[in-house]
């Protein structure tokens, strides 16, 4: 185990180097960037799911952002950079009934019942913290995110 997590480890490093090599000889190379950017998530995410799989501790990475957004509030964005984020989420949905409920109201004409429905709607609420509805309602099995420069900087 303490192998395999050390060369997972170096693997990640790896992938950081290559990531800042490729930023700082062609920044404006979208290909490259997104190529370099996709395996350092790839291997951060294997180095995660190795860590909790192994050890039983939970992904290393998880409370980043949340940090990160504590400091942006306080210091804001001066730049004025615009940026797209995308992000994909698979989810299992184990009890529709139960989160129409959480709804809090008769389903409205937007929400038909179907799975998609009372999750966007959830969704749109409250943020998307799929966590906070336990395992037992839904289940997050897959998730990803990209983020880049805008197509037209506004």
């Amino acid at each position: 185990m303490a192998n395999e997590l050390s060369a997972k480890a170096a693997e990640l490093g790896a992938a950081i180097v290559e990531h800042a090599r490729v930023l700082e000889e062609s920044p404006d190379d979208y290909p490259r960037v997104a190529e370099a950017l996709n395996r350092l998530r790839s291997a951060a995410l294997g180095y995660a799911e190795l860590c909790a799989d192994s050890t039983g501790w939970g992904n290393p990475f998880s409370d980043l952002e949340e940090d990160r957004e504590d400091e942006e509030e306080t210091v804001g964005a001066a730049d004025g950079a615009t940026v797209d984020v995308e992000a994909h989420y698979r989810i299992r949905v184990n009890d529709v009934a139960a989160l129409t409920r959480l709804l809090g109201e008769a389903a409205a004409e937007d929400v038909l019942g179907a799975p998609s429905d009372v999750v966007a709607q959830l969704f749109m609420r409250d943020g998307w913290d799929p966590a906070q509805y336990g395992g037992h309602l839904l289940t997050l099995v897959d998730q990803s995110w990209s983020c880049g420069p805008a197509g037209d900087d506004t």
